[in-house]
């Protein structure tokens, strides 16, 4: 079993309301991994990260975006061709 040591930034993953995407920092890992949380996911630990999410418990979620109508990144001071 993984131990969550925080979790930020949540935003939906799908149109159906049934995932989640997160940073999560486990204390097993050094890093910050993205993880995506579901109702449906086959360890206990996903569940319960989707259940916490949604209560509020990391912040407000974040509006899903389908991919394509995502923000472009841009690169201050980049000049155009």
């Amino acid at each position: 079993m993984l131990t969550v040591q925080y979790a930020k930034n949540p935003v939906w993953n799908s149109e159906n309301g049934q995932e989640i995407f997160l940073v999560i920092k486990f204390e097993e890992f050094a890093e910050e991994l993205p993880f995506t949380a579901t109702s449906f996911d086959s360890m206990p630990y996903g569940v319960e990260l989707y259940h916490r999410a949604k209560a509020g418990e990391f912040g407000p979620i974040d509006p899903y975006i389908p991919l394509g109508n995502q923000p472009q990144p841009t690169v201050e001071g980049a000049q155009t061709l």
